[in-house]
């Protein structure tokens, strides 16, 4: 016998008309309203973990490009 899936359960409270349009926007891409956050809440948080990542990156690509304005003496 395989293994039961076991999921969480959290209790939300939406705004006002936020029920009707999560369930527009589910039934226009195919899902089930549950499915329908979960996918939304997932592509947040990767997109939250991509901005943090390039944060950390930025001050690393000035440096750089600094470095090589210098070495080109093309620097403002």
């Amino acid at each position: 016998m395989g293994k039961a899936r076991v999921a969480e359960k959290f209790v939300v409270r939406l705004p006002d008309g936020m029920r009707e349009v999560l369930a527009r926007v589910a039934k226009d891409a195919h899902r089930s309203m549950n499915a329908e956050i979960v996918h939304r809440l997932e592509r947040s948080l990767s997109d939250q973990a991509e901005l943090e990542h390039q944060k950390a990156l930025s001050p690393i690509l000035v440096k750089r490009i600094a470095e090589l304005e210098a070495l080109l003496g093309t620097s403002e």
